[in-house]
């Protein structure tokens, strides 16, 4: 006979099986990555946010990436830390209630922010001379706004739906907590969950990819119809640095969901690869735009120089 556990209960996370030899090397590296993603979305955001030259709609939504990158990160890489260094893995159900939201929120606030982007990038290269009067502070507070209050209501209610479960297990299968794993808690049927936690997948990606293929086209045209060289090189590079960011999210988001599908997939694979969309496009994004955005780039060099060697 089932019982139900307490909502004050601990749960046991299984999290990764690594021998103890392996355990502080995976616990370094695991630290070295976040530090990584720490410091180099904290430095974005900082010089963003310090720059007044660079309060620009393009740069300001670059700045909630880096937020949204540190939020997805820092609910998992923290704690993921800790359980290298312990054998047995328990967290409480607030603690995994938590890190599952902020995961979801994350990714969700991701794709839609991506989506804002890449209006930005059409509007930037397609209407350039009416670009400042479209995309104005009230505009880019509103396109912000929808990013985050539309992850917000569709991650609220995709939790209201698992936390009304009844729960009769205790052990997470998974490296961290997300709204799977909360709900295969319960011994209750969660095909409403499935279902809508299916509907927030393909709803999300299918319209960042929409609104991706259709700004695009239209940016393409446009380019091949420019006749200024310089004009033309400005549009592509600032479009390849939206694009290679769209595709690492996208691409490891959507190899994940498909190796979650397969029920060969060995186990300690599909946690490796969980964690993957975690840590990869947050650790890559800020690289990337401090290559690709050449003010970004020369604010932190400059920093960087004055902090080195301040009297040259």
């Amino acid at each position: 006979m089932n019982t139900t556990i307490d909502d004050s209960s601990m749960l046991s996370l299984e999290g990764f099986v690594v021998s103890p030899e392996a355990t502080h090397p995976l616990f370094l590296l695991t630290l070295a990555v976040y530090l990584v993603i720490f410091i180099g979305n904290v430095t974005v955001f900082s010089v963003i946010v310090f720059q007044k030259n660079l309060h620009e709609p393009m740069y300001l939504m670059i700045c909630n990436m880096s937020v949204c990158d540190l939020i997805g990160s820092t609910a998992v890489m923290p704690r993921l830390m800790a359980d290298f260094l312990t054998e047995v893995r328990y967290i409480s159900y607030a603690a995994c209630v938590v890190q599952a939201f902020c995961v979801h929120v994350y990714g969700s606030a991701a794709q839609l922010i991506l989506t804002v982007m890449a209006y930005d990038r059409y509007i930037a290269i397609c209407d350039p001379l009416r670009y400042n009067s479209i995309m104005t502070t009230s505009t880019l507070v509103k396109l912000c706004s929808l990013a985050w209050g539309g992850t917000l209501v569709l991650i609220i209610i995709l939790f209201v739906l698992t936390l009304r479960l009844p729960r009769c297990r205790s052990r997470i299968v998974h490296a961290y907590c997300n709204n799977s794993s909360l709900f295969l808690l319960s011994c209750a049927d969660t095909t409403v969950n499935n279902i809508y936690g299916l509907f927030i997948t393909f709803f999300l990606i299918g319209l960042s990819f929409l609104v991706i293929v259709w700004t695009y086209s239209k940016i393409l045209i446009t380019c091949l119809y420019k006749r200024q060289s310089s004009s033309k090189s400005k549009a592509i590079h600032t479009c390849a640095t939206h694009l290679t960011v769209y595709s690492i999210f996208e691409l490891s988001s959507l190899f994940i969901i498909i190796v979650q599908r397969f029920q060969n997939v060995n186990p300690t694979a599909k946690k490796m690869f969980g964690v993957l969309v975690t840590t990869l496009p947050p650790c890559v994004n800020p690289i990337i735009y401090g290559i690709h955005t050449k003010k970004i780039q020369s604010i932190v060099l400059k920093c960087f120089k004055n902090t080195i060697l301040p009297n040259q």
